[in-house]
This record gives C-alpha cells, structure tokens and sequence, in this order.
C-alpha cells in the first residue's frame, strides 16, 4: 500500500505541475488579449490577480502533498477521500478561489483512477 500511495502521490505532483504550467500559458494569453486591445486593461489585471491566486493555490497544494502520510491501515479510498478533504481544507484556509479545489480534485480522481487501473 505504501509504494502505491508513493507512486500515487508522485503522479499527481506531476500532474499539478502541469496545471502549473496551464495556468501560465493563460496568463501569457491573456497578456496577449491585452496587447491586442480585445480586453481592457483593468480585466487584464482582474484576469492575472484570479490566475496568480489560482496558481498560489496549486503551489500550496503540491508543498503540502509532501507532509502527507499514511495511516496504518488505511485503505487506498480511504486515502484518496482524507486527501481532497486536506485539499479542500488547506484551500478555505488559505482564502484561494474555490476553482482550486475543483482542478485538485479532478487530479486527485484521475490519478486515482489510473493507479486502480494499472498499479497492482
């Protein structure tokens, strides 16, 4: 159960780093919105606050990812159901935009997913 928790948790870290990477090629967008007048200046700087906060969010997630642990005898589920309600905690904690949790979740279940289906 350990090595699949790791291989879990490692997956995921990549995953959200992605999404790291996501959220800044939006920015780079929207800053080309800007730079060709389709947006206003002032829904520009909305748009990167929102994305900035997003990103803090995602950051904080993956920092926290390495503090996590396993309970004896905790079951894979068990596991995955603790974690979102961690994410989810550290999130509202944190004041980030609700949107952080959606995108976290969607990560946690797909690699969730990926691990019941191909990790023994």
């Amino acid at each position: 159960m350990q090595e699949r928790v790791g291989k879990f948790l490692r997956i995921l870290k990549v995953e959200l780093e992605d999404l790291e990477e996501d959220i800044n090629t939006l920015a780079g967008l929207t800053a080309k919105r800007r730079q060709d007048r389709a947006i206003t200046e002032y829904v520009h700087m909305e748009n990167i606050s929102l994305l900035k906060q997003e990103f803090a969010g995602i950051k904080k997630i993956v920092d926290e990812l390495d503090k996590v642990e396993l309970i004896e005898g905790e079951t894979f589920p068990d596991f995955i159901s603790r974690l979102k309600q961690r994410c989810g905690q550290t999130i509202h904690n944190s004041a980030y935009p609700d949107a952080v949790c959606i995108f976290v979740e969607r990560k946690i279940d797909k690699v969730a997913e990926y691990i019941r289906s191909k990790v023994v």
